[in-house]
C-alpha cells in the first residue's frame, strides 16, 4: 500500500558548468546528493528551498532561486511505496566560493543528530551519470 506523499524541494546550485553537490563521509554507502528536504506544513516550496539550502551548505541564502518545475517520484523501501512531490529549483551562484568544505546538518529530516555532509563541484555532465536517488532528473532544464 502506497505511503502518504511527502513534499520536498531539491536545489541545484551552479557556479558556471558546475553543480554544488555532497557526500556523507560518515555513510560512505550513501549516494552523492544536491541540497534539498522536506517542505515542513504550511510552508511554501521556496521558502522550504531557501531555508534547506542555508541550512544544509552553511552558506548565505541565494539571490535567485528559480523553480525549474514540480514532479512526482515514486521508490521503493522496505516498508513499502513512497511518493515524493519534489520542487526543482535552479540557483546561480557567483564566484568565489570554496572547491570543498564540510558542514553538519543540525536539523536531519530523521530527527536524530547532526549529519556531515561533504560539499563540493561536480561538472553537469558528470552530476548526470553520479547523482543518487533520481536527482539528475532534470538537470537539463538548467539554463545555459
Amino acid at each position: 500500500m502506497p505511503l502518504p506523499e511527502r513534499q520536498k524541494v531539491l536545489i541545484y546550485a551552479t557556479c558556471g558548468k558546475r553543480l554544488l553537490v555532497f557526500d556523507e563521509p560518515d555513510f560512505p554507502d550513501v549516494e552523492v546528493q544536491v541540497p534539498g528536504g522536506t517542505v515542513d506544513p504550511g510552508e511554501d516550496i521556496l521558502t522550504a528551498a531557501q531555508r534547506e539550502f542555508c541550512e544544509e551548505t552553511g552558506l548565505p541564502c541565494p539571490d535567485q532561486m528559480n523553480l525549474l518545475a514540480t514532479v512526482l517520484y515514486e521508490f521503493h523501501k522496505s516498508d513499502g511505496i513512497h511518493h515524493h512531490r519534489r520542487s526543482f529549483f535552479h540557483a546561480p551562484l557567483n564566484p568565489p566560493l570554496a572547491e570543498t568544505w564540510k558542514h553538519y546538518e543540525n536539523f536531519p529530516d530523521s530527527g536524530e543528530a547532526p549529519i556531515l555532509f561533504r560539499f563540493f563541484w561536480m561538472k553537469l555532465g558528470e552530476a548526470n551519470a553520479k547523482l543518487g536517488y533520481g536527482m539528475n532528473q532534470l538537470l537539463d532544464r538548467i539554463p545555459q
